[in-house]
């Protein structure tokens, strides 16, 4: 997967997690410290989805993220 795939499947899951009224960060943590799915949403298969991205590009996605706060 290219990064721009990545980055765009990325947004898609966090959008779906907005959606839901999750804040999409706090759960992508806890989806990566917990290795646990149930974190991430199943609105729109984005819990489908984050299963199929490798979780160190997600890890260094997030850790992007933290270094904007």
């Amino acid at each position: 997967m290219s990064s721009q795939e990545f980055n765009k499947t990325m947004e898609y899951i966090i959008q779906a997690m907005r959606e839901k009224g999750y804040d999409p960060y706090q759960q992508l943590r806890g989806y990566l410290l917990e290795n646990e799915p149930g974190y991430i949403t199943r609105y729109k298969d984005a819990r489908t989805l984050i299963q199929t991205l490798d979780k160190e590009q997600v890890e260094q996605y997030l850790a992007q993220y933290e270094k904007k706060e």
